[in-house]
C-alpha cells in the first residue's frame, strides 16, 4: 500500500540511552528534592495519578466527539509498466469532513491524478468527487456524493493563532486498514522549511512517527479545537508536519471556488542584510516592471517592515504574507525608506505562470556597525514574490 505522505528532508540524529545506574541517581535526587521541599511522595503520586486520569478522560472525550468526522479515503490509479501493460492500483489515506455538505480534506499525494475516489465510514463505502488539489502543501478537497446520516465535521478558524511549542494534541487517523484511532502528540516547532525543502507557509512540526495511511488526518488540541491537517512525514527524526487551520481554510476556499490554489503575486524580489546595529533586514532587491508593486510606488532598496498582518523579520514572514494574500484584494505594505516609515497599498494578482517558485535565499551577515550604502553592494540570492 502506497502512503499519501512525502519525506521532506534528512536530518542526522542520535539515540538517547538511559543507563540503569544513572536512573538510580535521578530517582535518588528526585526523592531528595521532595524531602527538602517537605512534599510527601505519596501525596505527589496521588496528585500525579489524578492529573493523569484527567488527561486520559480528556483524550477519550476528544476522540468520542470527533471520531465520526474521520474517514478512510481511497483513490484508484492507472499506470503503465515498463512493458507498456496497464497496471491498476489503489492508494489509501485518512481524511476528514470539513463541512455539513460533505466536503472532505485528504492528502493530495493519495488522490492526485486518480481515476476515481471513494471513502469508507463505519464499514460502509461512499463515492466521492475530487474537487481540487494543491501539491505544494499536500492537500486535496473532495465532495461526498452520498452522505452518512450521523457524521460530524471540523471547523477551521479564520484567524486562529499557532499553538505554543510544547502544546499537546490528539491525532485521529486511519493507519493501515484500521478504524479511526487516536494518538497523543506534542507540537515541537513551527517552521517554513526543513532541510532543503521549503513550505509555502509555516507548518507545525509534531513529535510523531507517521504511519502508513495517516496522511490527511485531523489534529486537535486538548481544548477540542481543530489545529490542522497532517500533511508530511519526516521519518529521519520520527516527526511530521501539520498544515495549520488558518492555512487549511485559505486553501480550501480556493479549491472549492476555483478548483485550484491561486498564488498571490505583487512582483518583488527580496534580499536580506544584517548588521549589529539594525539586525536582519529584508529589503526589495528588485521590482518587476509594470507589476502591482511598481504601480503602487514601491522602490528598490525599500526595507520591508510589515505586509498585511505580518511583521517582516525573515524570509518566512514574506512567504506567509504572500500565502494569505488573495488575488483581487489589496495588501497593505509598510516600508522603511530614507529613515522614514511609509505605507503603500498594493493590489494582489494571480502569480504569472512564467514566475518561478521562490528559491532558497542566502542570509549574509555583515558585522559592520553601518548598513551597506546600497542594496546593490549585497551578494544575497533573491526570492521573488
Amino acid at each position: 500500500m502506497k502512503v499519501g505522505l512525502k519525506n521532506v528532508g534528512i536530518l542526522s540524529g542520535y539515540n538517547l540511552i538511559t543507563h540503569f545506574g544513572r536512573s538510580l541517581v535521578i530517582k535518588a535526587g528526585f526523592s531528595l528534592v521532595l524531602l527538602v521541599l517537605g512534599i510527601s511522595s505519596g501525596n505527589l503520586m496521588a496528585q500525579t495519578q489524578s492529573e493523569f486520569n484527567a488527561l486520559q478522560r480528556r483524550i477519550t472525550g476528544i476522540y468520542d466527539d470527533n471520531a465520526t468526522g474521520v474517514i478512510r479515503v481511497f483513490a484508484a490509479h492507472s499506470t503503465f509498466d515498463e512493458r507498456g501493460d496497464l497496471q491498476e492500483g489503489v492508494q489509501i489515506g485518512s481524511g476528514c469532513f470539513i463541512s455539513r455538505e460533505g466536503h472532505i480534506l485528504a492528502a493530495a499525494s493519495v488522490v492526485s491524478n486518480s481515476n476515481r475516489t471513494w471513502f469508507e465510514y463505519k464499514g460502509v463505502t461512499y463515492s466521492s468527487e475530487l474537487i481540487g488539489v494543491e501539491r505544494s502543501i499536500n492537500l486535496a478537497l473532495l465532495k461526498a456524493n452520498n452522505l452518512p446520516e450521523d457524521f460530524t465535521f471540523f471547523i477551521p478558524e479564520a484567524n486562529q493563532a499557532l499553538p505554543d511549542v510544547g502544546s499537546l494534541a490528539v491525532i485521529i487517523s486511519c493507519p493501515l486498514n484500521l478504524a479511526p484511532s487516536p494518538s497523543l502528540t506534542m507540537v515541537a516547532g513551527a517552521e517554513s522549511k526543513f532541510g532543503a525543502r521549503e513550505f509555502p507557509t509555516t507548518q507545525l512540526r509534531i513529535n510523531k512517527r507517521v504511519r502508513d495511511g495517516e496522511g490527511g488526518s485531523p489534529v486537535i488540541d486538548l481544548n477540542g479545537r481543530f489545529l490542522g491537517i497532517l500533511a508530511w512525514s519526516v521519518p529521519e527524526i520520527e516527526s511530521g508536519y501539520v498544515l495549520p487551520a488558518r492555512s487549511v481554510l485559505r486553501v480550501r476556499d480556493d479549491l472549492l471556488f476555483a478548483g485550484k490554489f491561486i498564488h498571490g503575486w505583487i512582483g518583488i524580489d527580496i534580499k536580506s542584510r544584517s548588521t549589529i546595529r539594525d539586525g536582519l533586514q529584508i529589503f526589495l532587491a528588485d521590482i518587476v516592471e509594470g507589476s502591482p508593486a511598481a504601480e503602487a510606488g514601491l522602490l528598490q532598496g525599500d526595507v520591508l517592515v510589515r505586509m498585511g498582518d505580518f511583521g517582516i523579520h525573515s524570509f518566512s514572514d514574506v512567504r506567509n504574507a504572500m500565502f494569505f494574500a488573495r488575488a483581487g484584494q489589496f495588501l497593505d505594505v509598510q516600508v522603511f525608506r530614507d529613515g522614514v516609515l511609509q505605507d503603500y497599498t498594493v493590489k494582489v494578482v494571480e502569480r504569472p505562470e512564467d514566475q518561478p517558485t521562490a528559491p532558497e535565499p542566502a542570509e549574509v551577515t555583515n558585522p559592520a556597525e553601518e548598513s551597506p550604502a546600497s542594496p546593490e553592494d549585497e551578494g544575497e540570492e533573491e526570492e521573488p514574490s
